[in-house]
């Protein structure tokens, strides 16, 4: 007589997939939040990297790399202290092309003319080189105009202090700008941060647009390369922005943009501010090289004192 065969029932057999599925479905999350975690500390060594080499590049010219070369539309560069060169361009390079050769990428250093205009045709080689270091792994490098060869560049996630207002370091609503690590032409001496390296954010994260197209001031890293602190990390409120904004399905994540204007007449009004996709904050450098992680619900009074360098004013314990 043949043993009888044995096997799963219906029913049982949807009972363990049920448990399995919900197994799943509790070990996803705790993959995910490792998966983060893991990019988090990748974007807090890159930060480290870069401010370290601010320290380097200040330690070989005596003063932080100049935020951009130029401030408007008008300004020859031969009045640019270490600029070189004749042409005019808003915000024509910037502090990414200067500290190169400190974070091991001499060779990119040693394909930009700096008697050319960045957007010139003949640096749209070291425009197009993609060095991982300046993308968060939570957003990433992001390619703008790239068949053409004046304007292509890449969109990186780190930007440097500009201050407690606008691009512009000017007085806002009320607000007045107390100094900035990094400004147009020139930025500062250590000796000149008054408040202390250790109380003055140095760099910070910000969401790169989504689309490959020109997209006003969003640019980072080669340009446009800035935030200020008039908004928390990650605020609800839009970004201002000159000339154009992304369309809502570019913004990857940034809660609007409010338009100032179409041309370059408000261009030193914007504000973008500190943004990342890690939950709950924004890394963030200070002037000492430090690297911290900002909470989405710190105070505006305290996030913006954190950003002068002659403000003297108080910051709490804990930040």
């Amino acid at each position: 007589m043949n043993a009888p065969r044995t096997a799963f029932t219906l029913v049982e057999l949807l009972v363990v997939i049920t448990i399995i599925g919900i197994l799943i479905a509790l070990l996803l999350p705790a993959v995910q939040a490792a998966r983060e975690a893991a990019r988090r500390m990748q974007c807090t060594n890159n930060l480290k990297q870069i401010s370290l080499a601010m320290h380097n590049y200040h330690a070989a010219h005596g003063m932080l790399p100049f935020g951009a070369r130029l401030r408007d539309s008008v300004s020859p560069l031969q009045s640019v202290p270490n600029g070189g060169g004749t042409g005019t361009w808003v915000d024509d390079n910037s502090w990414y092309a200067s500290i190169l050769p400190y974070v091991e990428q001499t060779g990119v250093a040693e394909l930009i003319d700096y008697d050319l205009l960045w957007t010139h045709s003949d640096n749209e080689p070291a425009r197009k080189v993609k060095v991982a270091l300046f993308g968060c792994p939570s957003d990433g490098l992001r390619e703008q105009s790239w068949s053409d060869p004046n304007f292509s560049m890449l969109r990186g996630n780190y930007v440097v202090n500009f201050g407690n207002t606008n691009y512009g370091q000017s007085d806002k609503s009320g607000v007045e700008f107390k100094g900035a690590p990094f400004s147009f032409r020139e930025s500062a001496r250590f000796a000149d941060i008054r408040d202390g390296l250790s109380n003055t954010l140095m760099m910070a994260e910000v969401i790169n647009p989504l689309s490959t197209a020109i997209i006003g001031s969003f640019s980072t890293s080669k340009g446009g390369q800035q935030f200020t602190t008039w908004l928390t990390p990650n605020s609800a409120a839009p970004e201002e922005c000159t000339r154009i904004c992304p369309a809502a399905e570019n913004l990857n994540g940034i809660s609007g943009c409010h338009l100032l204007a179409a041309g370059w007449s408000m261009t030193f009004e914007q504000i973008l501010s500190a943004r990342s996709h890690h939950p709950g904050g924004v890394n963030a450098s200070r002037g000492d090289g430090s690297v911290s992680f900002y909470s989405n619900a710190i105070d505006v009074n305290p996030w913006r004192a954190l950003s002068t360098t002659q403000g003297h004013e108080p910051i709490p314990g804990g930040l």
